[in-house]
């Protein structure tokens, strides 16, 4: 079978992101009608293959609140999306994991949340509650997500969400249903010209 779930990274030059896509990967319980592809780089990411997929997971950072480096053209081609075509993801089913560093406080986990968003707003439902490394998740009833635990929370989620993909989305601030961040729950959205 060929792969029908992508898993997509941006990663800073820590490598956070890159070693939370292979924690994702290993993770895989095997479940039925799926097939993980290998973890890809956004900018070496086919975004039309989007179209023969059921699930996208993305493992990201930030860089000061844009993309990394690494990244930019798969965020590209995302805001596009929801910005030109509204709904064309329609088909799809998503997860978002970031990792960011809290001294760059204003622009602290800004891309995986606004990649979530985008996500949404180009029709794409999200089966499971963002994580976000070392912040709550209501999901996992959590005041420190791991990447460990989330994954295993998706996965069983993503099983669920197989059976049932008409079920509603998991709301976008769902993981601060039971804690609040400790720094903030905001994100800097910014337009198509920002990126060229």
């Amino acid at each position: 079978m060929a792969p029908n779930v992508a898993l997509v990274v941006g990663s800073f030059f820590m490598g956070d992101s890159e070693k939370s896509a292979a924690t994702v990967k290993k993770g895989f319980p095997k479940l039925e009608g799926l097939e993980v592809g290998e973890p890809t780089m956004g900018n070496e990411f086919d975004f039309d293959s989007l179209k023969d997929c059921k699930l996208l997971i993305i493992c990201t950072s930030s860089q000061y609140g844009m993309p990394p480096p690494d990244f930019a053209e798969f965020a590209h081609h995302l805001l596009n999306a929801a910005t030109n075509h509204p709904g064309c993801l329609k088909h799809l089913q998503h997860a978002v994991f970031g990792n960011g560093d809290e001294t760059y406080f204003d622009t602290y986990m800004n891309m995986p949340r606004y990649m979530d968003m985008l996500l949404e707003k180009a029709g794409s439902r999200r089966f499971f509650a963002r994580g976000e490394k070392g912040e709550p998740n209501a999901a996992l009833d959590t005041e420190k997500t791991t990447c460990e635990a989330w994954t295993k929370g998706m996965w069983a989620a993503a099983a669920a969400a197989l059976k049932d993909p008409s079920a509603p989305a998991v709301p976008w601030d769902a993981l601060w249903a039971k804690h609040k961040s400790e720094h903030h729950e905001k994100v800097t959205q910014w337009d198509l010209k920002k990126l060229e």
